[in-house]
Order: C-alpha cells, then structure tokens, then sequence
C-alpha cells in the first residue's frame, strides 16, 4: 500500500482567457485560414465543405457570440445539429425531449429560483418534435414577450435576460431538399398552427440545415484546432463587445420592417465578431459577402416560410444595403 501525493494540478476547463491574445493571433491568419480553423474548432474537416456550408455551421455559434440572437434549425438526422451546443460551450443549456415548463423556463415560483433562461447564454430544445410544453398557451405567450423584449414576468416575479433561444427540429428530405416546400408541416402544432407566425416572427433566423452533409467519420476533424473549452470561453467573452454593433449600425441601412432590421444586425454582428474580431482588419467588401448577406439570407429564410404560413405576411424582407 503506498500513498497518491497531487503535487500539482492543472485544470482542464479554462476559467478564463486572454482576449487580447486572441485578437492579436487572429491577425496572423487570413480569412480562409481563420474559416478553417474554426470548422475545425466546432469539429468538422474543413476540407469537406464549402465556404457557405462553413458558414452555415458558424450560424450555430451566433446565439453563443451575440446577445439574444434567436434561432431555428431544421435539418435530417445526423448533420450535427446540437452537438456544437452540448460540447462547445458551458453556457449553453441543451433540453432534449420531454417535457418543458413555465417553472423551468422562466421562474419557479414554488422554489422561488430563477429558470435556466436567466442562468445561461443559450437555451436550445433539440428535437423540438418530441418536447412537450406543459402549458402551451402559457409558455407561448411568456415566450413571445421574452423573444421580443428580453423580459418576462411570472406572477410578481419581473427579470430580464440577454440568453438566445434556439429551436432545433429534424424534417424529411428529398434528394437533398425538404420534402415539403413548408418547412414546418412537421414540427409541433404551436410552431405551425393559427397565430403561430407570431412567436416564428421573433426568430431572427432559419437555418438549411439540410443543405450539410450527413456527419460521417471522414467529416470529423483530424487536425489541430483550438480547445473546445477555451474556444466556448472566448465567445463569451467577445458576447460583452459593443463595438461591432456600432461598426453594424454605421454600416448598414434599412428600409422596412424593424424585426428584418433588428434580426440581420444581431445576426450580422455575431458573424461579424467571429470572423473579424479585430474590426480593423475587416473590409466593406468582405462584412457584406460574410458577415451581412449571410445574415440576410437566415432571415429571409424566415421570412418565406411565415407567408406560407399567413397570407398576411410578405416573403419579401426589408431593404438592406451595406452604406
């Protein structure tokens, strides 16, 4: 028998990071390097995908990055879609099936605690068709306030949140398209039924996830990367940055609809602080071909599927140009 003496320890979980470090060895990198090493960050070979399939996989680290970017992604089995949220980042809260309260959303009024919307940076429902809502009409309407304001009330109980919210649903697809041109006909009655474009509207985007390959064991990554910990602590320090939605606002013009403008600015500058961290490397050309189309097109995607849902509502989303 023989005594274990820890003579040192060396966490595995970064408590904290140098950001400035970070920036500074952004800059060593050009923009399809830096593409490539975040795919490979996020675990994916980078040599598998296009440059839009690459920022499509991005689009899953906005509500990480940005405050209150909420999101939906609807794709088959297997693309990976929540994987990124349950081993990237510790603040993130992935619920999986079951079923979901008020209580553990919001605010437990029996323990008198705060629900998991306070407590993290993201709330992602993965496999939206098989959660249930305890009280739908109720949770729905918290949910509409909460999206819009970032604010919700229960009973006395009055808090906000800057915590994005993440909707993640498997469709049926046919030769490399949704079976259905409405996209949400599988999805769960309170995402699809009558008044439901009024929650879909406050989502700033969808996500193709069906336009990503399945992941097989050549998609993985094989090559040095950034650690997945740090990495997750990294966005959430660049989550607190101000300046690149000044850089967003002197930049970007709108015409139209105010929920198209806010959603493409949220979503464009969590683009924006993932591939150009420092702002001044960043040039027009490029924030409108990575960082403000992208965002255009998620909320466009949006945007089709509400009219097909409500007449009332135009495909056609607000004019946005880059100024």
């Amino acid at each position: 028998m023989y005594d274990v003496v820890m003579t040192n320890f060396n966490p595995m979980q970064a408590a904290s990071i140098d950001l400035g470090y970070f920036l500074a060895k952004r800059k060593e990198f050009d923009l399809a390097e830096w593409l490539a090493l975040l795919s490979r960050t996020m675990g994916y070979d980078e040599r598998k995908y296009s440059t839009r399939q690459k920022l499509l996989i991005l689009s899953r680290l906005l509500p990480l990055i940005e405050p209150r970017v909420n999101i939906m992604e609807l794709a088959p089995k297997g693309t990976g879609k929540s994987y990124i949220y349950s081993q990237l980042s510790r603040h993130a809260w992935l619920v999986s099936g079951g079923v979901v309260t008020r209580a553990q959303l919001f605010y437990d009024m029996s323990r008198q605690q705060a629900g998991i919307i306070s407590n993290f940076n993201a709330v992602i429902l993965d496999e939206i068709q098989t959660i249930k809502l305890s009280n739908e009409g109720e949770i729905v309407g918290a949910l509409k306030g909460y999206l819009e304001s970032g604010e919700y009330r229960v009973m006395g109980f009055h808090a906000s949140s800057d915590a994005g919210f993440v909707i993640l649903g498997n469709i049926p697809i046919v030769d490399g398209r949704p079976r259905d041109e409405n996209c949400f006909t599988e999805l769960p009655r309170w995402l699809t039924g009558h008044g439901a474009t009024a929650l879909l509207d406050r989502f700033h985007a969808l996500v193709p996830g069906w336009e990503l390959p399945r992941i097989q064991s050549t998609s993985l990554c094989q090559s040095f990367a950034l650690r997945a910990d740090y990495f997750g602590e990294v966005l959430y320090a660049l989550r607190a940055s101000q300046e690149h939605m000044t850089f967003i606002k002197d930049h970007m013009q709108s015409h139209g609809d105010l929920r198209d403008t806010r959603a493409v600015q949220r979503l464009a500058c969590g683009y924006l602080k993932l591939l150009f961290p420092n702002l001044d490397t960043v040039t027009l050309t490029n924030f409108e071909k990575f960082c403000l189309q992208p965002a255009i097109d998620l909320r466009s995607n949006i945007r089709r599927q509400m009219a097909m849902l409500d007449p009332e509502f135009s495909p056609n989303i607000a004019d946005i140009n880059i100024i």
